[in-house]
């Protein structure tokens, strides 16, 4: 005689899946899902990746977003065009993980790529004021 299989509770099964996630990383407070916070938390760890500079973009204007991306890029001897492609790729990340996250609405994607693109713009200007700068020391 074989005993009746019972299905696991709705709270049984809810408490694997937060495990599963909690084992990939992708649980807990510290973890952002929303598109913008977890773009500029993408930017920092890109140019604070050893975790010396202890930077927040969180409440700043894409100008100095930017502005601080360039300072960067220049120590690192990035030029502009690498710079932007990296901006780019932490981008594409973003959206591919906030739609895994079921959090990119049509209204926060826009709202992100807005950001980028504001970003992305100042990126030429403080690079080429650089330039100016470093030409008339020159």
């Amino acid at each position: 005689m074989s005993h009746p299989q019972t299905l696991p509770s709705p709270l049984k099964i809810a408490a694997e899946v937060d495990a599963a996630l909690a084992a990939a990383g992708l649980a807990g407070p510290q973890v952002e899902r929303e598109a913008i916070p977890l773009f500029l938390s993408f930017l920092e760890e890109m140019v604070d990746a050893e975790g010396k500079r202890m930077l927040s973009f969180n409440h700043k204007s894409p100008r100095d977003i930017a502005n601080s991306l360039v300072s960067w890029g220049l120590e690192q001897g990035v030029f502009v065009n690498e710079l932007n492609a990296s901006i780019s790729e932490q981008l594409d990340e973003v959206m591919l993980l906030c739609r895994a996250h079921g959090t990119l609405s049509d209204m926060k994607r826009r709202k992100l790529m807005n950001l980028h693109q504001q970003i992305a713009d100042f990126v030429p200007h403080f690079y080429s004021t650089a330039n100016m700068k470093a030409n008339k020391g020159l």
